[in-house]
């Protein structure tokens, strides 16, 4: 029996077939083929278009480096949420090293981290946020270095009108705390306020590692946090408490000392446990009513605080103590 060669039995089906089953039978030939030139052009797409965004995310972290920028870092869930204010010191292969000057616990190693930040670009200021894990966290006890992980994406982020920061050194030197009942009016004269529940004199020159039974952990112009050592439970350090405090801090960066008595109420907005001292507490609070207290004068002249625009004093102060740190990064 004479053997077919695939040629010749090709060529027989070809010379039987209509022009209409000759061309049905290329486009099932051809099917497989389009289908992988296809996905591979689309993945080809993907691929550029991935390697567009990790330049653009570059460059936009790059540029906020480049202008000093504030990146604000938040850590925990809601109802124990923490915020950083820091620098970005170095962006090395694919991670992130930011300046924080405080303490951050190594706790948050491996949790997830939400960073709020802003660039200006051609004129125009634009805000961004990103969410990524902390890879590393170097602690020390007034600074810390948080390394995370470079976002693969960007999102719009809301204009951060109000940003925390850690008073610097030398600034805060008399911070007395008062609970409130819920029923008790405003003291209209400094004779109406009674003995702190705690209270801390900080003198001029203060070692960075002193320890102090009431310290001011992070202040901003709608709130402040407040670090307690206190070893008797209170009943009244409660979620929504309301309390009242007296900062005296020196609003001078060079200079002169000149120094401001703020007084204020605020509402004990949460509560947390701090990560470097089992006997500590955080108090974070928001700012409810505010005075200036001048020398010389007992009479409190309270101003109702506005959420939205923030107390102009902490304000000016705040944004001078970034102004400064951000000199020594």
């Amino acid at each position: 029996m004479e053997h077919t060669s695939i040629f010749d039995s090709l060529q027989f089906f070809l010379a039987t077939r209509s022009s209409g089953e000759l061309l049905l039978f290329a486009l099932f030939l051809a099917l497989p083929f389009l289908f992988f030139l296809f996905r591979e052009l689309n993945r080809y797409r993907l691929r550029q278009q991935a390697m567009r965004n990790k330049a653009r995310i570059r460059e936009l972290l790059e540029m906020a480096q480049l202008q000093n920028q504030n990146f604000e870092i938040q850590l925990g869930e809601q109802s124990n949420r923490v915020s950083y204010s820091s620098i970005l010191e170095l962006i090395k292969g694919d991670s992130l090293h930011f300046n924080v000057l405080h303490h951050v616990a190594s706790v948050w190693v491996a949790t997830k981290a939400d960073i709020f930040f802003s660039v200006v670009e051609k004129g125009v200021r634009h805000f961004h946020k990103f969410h990524v894990s902390v890879v590393a966290i170097n602690a020390r006890q007034k600074s810390s270095t948080v390394c995370t992980e470079i976002p693969k994406s960007l999102e719009i982020g809301q204009k951060r009108a109000f940003f925390r920061i850690a008073p610097l050194p030398n600034t805060v030197r008399v911070l007395a705390l008062w609970l409130l009942a819920p029923t008790d009016p405003l003291p209209r004269s400094t004779n109406d306020v009674g003995a702190p529940f705690l209270s801390c004199k900080i003198r001029k020159g203060a070692e960075s590692d002193d320890i102090f039974s009431l310290y001011v952990e992070d202040i901003s112009g709608s709130g402040i946090g407040l670090r307690l050592q206190t070893t008797t439970e209170d009943e009244r350090i409660v979620k929504d408490g309301q309390i009242l405090c007296l900062l005296v801090y020196n609003e001078s960066m060079h200079g002169e000392e000149r120094l401001v008595n703020f007084c204020c109420t605020g509402r004990i907005t949460n509560i947390r446990q701090a990560q470097d001292n089992d006997a500590t507490k955080i108090l974070g609070i928001e700012f409810t009513n505010w005075a200036l207290l001048e020398k010389g004068n007992k009479n409190i002249n309270w101003f109702h605080q506005a959420k939205a625009t923030g107390i102009g004093p902490i304000l000016q102060w705040v944004t001078k103590m970034d102004i400064e740190q951000r000199k020594t990064t």
